[in-house]
Protein backbone atom coordinates (compact mmCIF):
# COMPACT_ATOMS: atom_id res chain seq x y z
CA UNK A 1 0.00 0.00 0.00
CA UNK A 2 2.79 2.41 0.93
CA UNK A 3 4.53 1.71 -2.38
CA UNK A 4 1.30 2.50 -4.27
CA UNK A 5 0.95 5.88 -2.47
CA UNK A 6 4.61 6.73 -3.15
CA UNK A 7 4.24 5.90 -6.85
CA UNK A 8 1.04 7.94 -7.06
CA UNK A 9 2.70 10.90 -5.35
CA UNK A 10 5.66 10.70 -7.72
CA UNK A 11 3.34 10.67 -10.75
CA UNK A 12 1.40 13.66 -9.39
CA UNK A 13 4.57 15.70 -8.74
CA UNK A 14 6.00 14.76 -12.16
CA UNK A 15 2.76 15.81 -13.89
CA UNK A 16 2.73 19.16 -12.06
CA UNK A 17 6.35 19.80 -13.00
CA UNK A 18 5.65 19.04 -16.66
CA UNK A 19 2.89 21.62 -16.59
CA UNK A 20 5.41 24.26 -15.52
CA UNK A 21 7.70 23.76 -18.53
CA UNK A 22 7.17 26.72 -20.86
CA UNK A 23 5.83 25.92 -24.29
CA UNK A 24 8.08 27.58 -26.85
CA UNK A 25 7.45 28.50 -30.44
CA UNK A 26 8.78 26.19 -33.09
CA UNK A 27 10.58 27.53 -36.13
CA UNK A 28 9.02 26.20 -39.32
CA UNK A 29 9.74 26.81 -42.99
CA UNK A 30 7.35 29.25 -44.65
CA UNK A 31 6.60 29.75 -48.34
CA UNK A 32 3.76 31.38 -50.22
CA UNK A 33 2.89 32.79 -53.59
CA UNK A 34 -0.02 34.65 -55.05
CA UNK A 35 -1.19 37.68 -56.93
CA UNK A 36 -3.07 40.87 -56.33
CA UNK A 37 -3.96 44.34 -57.49
CA UNK A 38 -2.45 47.62 -56.37
CA UNK A 39 -4.75 50.66 -56.39
CA UNK A 40 -2.23 53.49 -56.66
CA UNK A 41 -2.46 56.53 -54.37
CA UNK A 42 -1.42 59.91 -55.81
CA UNK A 43 -0.64 63.22 -54.15
CA UNK A 44 -2.11 66.61 -55.19
CA UNK A 45 0.50 66.88 -57.98
CA UNK A 46 -0.42 63.50 -59.44
CA UNK A 47 2.70 61.70 -58.21
CA UNK A 48 2.22 58.07 -57.12
CA UNK A 49 3.04 57.97 -53.40
CA UNK A 50 1.70 54.56 -52.43
CA UNK A 51 -0.89 51.87 -53.05
CA UNK A 52 -3.73 50.03 -51.38
CA UNK A 53 -3.30 46.29 -51.94
CA UNK A 54 -5.69 43.39 -52.27
CA UNK A 55 -4.24 39.93 -52.72
CA UNK A 56 -4.78 36.21 -52.56
CA UNK A 57 -2.69 33.07 -52.77
CA UNK A 58 -1.60 29.87 -51.13
CA UNK A 59 1.00 29.41 -48.40
CA UNK A 60 2.35 26.97 -45.90
CA UNK A 61 0.63 27.41 -42.51
CA UNK A 62 -1.94 29.70 -44.18
CA UNK A 63 -3.44 27.48 -46.86
CA UNK A 64 -5.56 29.52 -49.23
CA UNK A 65 -5.49 33.14 -48.05
CA UNK A 66 -6.64 36.64 -48.87
CA UNK A 67 -5.17 39.89 -47.71
CA UNK A 68 -5.14 43.65 -47.73
CA UNK A 69 -2.49 46.23 -47.07
CA UNK A 70 -1.02 49.62 -47.73
CA UNK A 71 2.43 50.49 -49.02
CA UNK A 72 4.27 53.76 -49.59
CA UNK A 73 6.64 54.73 -52.40
CA UNK A 74 9.49 56.88 -51.08
CA UNK A 75 12.03 58.05 -53.69
CA UNK A 76 15.59 56.83 -53.13
CA UNK A 77 17.81 59.90 -52.83
CA UNK A 78 20.68 58.03 -54.52
CA UNK A 79 18.79 56.59 -57.51
CA UNK A 80 15.72 58.12 -59.19
CA UNK A 81 14.80 54.69 -60.62
CA UNK A 82 14.38 53.12 -57.16
CA UNK A 83 11.67 53.66 -54.55
CA UNK A 84 11.79 52.50 -50.95
CA UNK A 85 8.64 50.50 -50.13
CA UNK A 86 7.60 50.35 -46.46
CA UNK A 87 4.16 49.09 -45.59
CA UNK A 88 1.86 46.72 -43.75
CA UNK A 89 -0.16 43.76 -44.99
CA UNK A 90 -2.51 41.39 -43.20
CA UNK A 91 -2.95 37.86 -44.53
CA UNK A 92 -6.20 36.09 -43.61
CA UNK A 93 -6.27 32.28 -43.67
CA UNK A 94 -9.43 30.51 -44.82
CA UNK A 95 -10.39 29.82 -41.18
CA UNK A 96 -10.11 33.54 -40.31
CA UNK A 97 -6.74 33.48 -38.51
CA UNK A 98 -4.89 36.74 -39.23
CA UNK A 99 -1.15 37.06 -39.90
CA UNK A 100 -0.01 40.70 -40.06
CA UNK A 101 3.39 41.62 -41.50
CA UNK A 102 5.43 44.76 -41.91
CA UNK A 103 7.69 45.30 -44.90
CA UNK A 104 11.35 45.99 -44.12
CA UNK A 105 14.09 46.78 -46.64
CA UNK A 106 11.51 47.04 -49.42
CA UNK A 107 12.91 48.38 -52.70
CA UNK A 108 11.31 48.57 -56.13
CA UNK A 109 13.02 49.22 -59.44
CA UNK A 110 10.73 51.50 -61.45
CA UNK A 111 12.32 50.37 -64.74
CA UNK A 112 11.48 46.68 -64.25
CA UNK A 113 8.63 46.64 -61.71
CA UNK A 114 10.62 44.14 -59.60
CA UNK A 115 10.52 44.69 -55.84
CA UNK A 116 12.30 42.83 -53.05
CA UNK A 117 12.16 43.07 -49.29
CA UNK A 118 11.56 41.25 -46.03
CA UNK A 119 8.14 40.49 -44.59
CA UNK A 120 8.44 40.49 -40.79
CA UNK A 121 5.65 38.55 -39.10
CA UNK A 122 3.76 40.32 -36.31
CA UNK A 123 1.55 38.77 -33.64
CA UNK A 124 -1.79 37.86 -35.16
CA UNK A 125 -4.87 35.93 -34.17
CA UNK A 126 -5.65 32.24 -33.71
CA UNK A 127 -2.60 30.06 -34.32
CA UNK A 128 -0.64 33.19 -35.28
CA UNK A 129 -0.93 34.84 -31.84
CA UNK A 130 2.61 35.58 -30.66
CA UNK A 131 4.13 34.64 -34.03
CA UNK A 132 7.61 35.79 -35.11
CA UNK A 133 9.92 35.25 -38.06
CA UNK A 134 10.36 36.69 -41.52
CA UNK A 135 10.29 35.83 -45.20
CA UNK A 136 12.06 37.33 -48.20
CA UNK A 137 9.64 38.51 -50.86
CA UNK A 138 9.95 39.14 -54.59
CA UNK A 139 7.18 41.06 -56.35
CA UNK A 140 6.67 41.63 -60.07
CA UNK A 141 4.47 44.71 -60.59
CA UNK A 142 2.62 45.70 -63.78
CA UNK A 143 2.35 49.50 -63.52
CA UNK A 144 -0.18 49.78 -66.36
CA UNK A 145 -2.81 47.49 -64.78
CA UNK A 146 -1.81 47.48 -61.09
CA UNK A 147 -1.65 43.67 -61.15
CA UNK A 148 1.27 41.95 -59.42
CA UNK A 149 2.56 38.51 -58.49
CA UNK A 150 4.66 37.61 -55.46
CA UNK A 151 6.66 34.80 -53.91
CA UNK A 152 7.85 34.59 -50.27
CA UNK A 153 10.28 32.17 -48.60
CA UNK A 154 11.43 32.24 -44.98
CA UNK A 155 10.74 30.93 -41.49
CA UNK A 156 7.84 31.40 -39.12
CA UNK A 157 7.78 30.72 -35.38
CA UNK A 158 4.56 29.85 -33.57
Amino acid sequence: MKRFVTTRSFILVFTLLLGMIPVSATERPFASNGNGVAAFITDASGNVVGANLTLGGNGTHLGLFTGTGTIQFIPDANDPNIVIVPGEITYVASNGDRLPVIIENGRMDLRTGIATGDMVFQSGTGRFAGVSGSAAIVVEQNFATGAYTFTMVGNINY
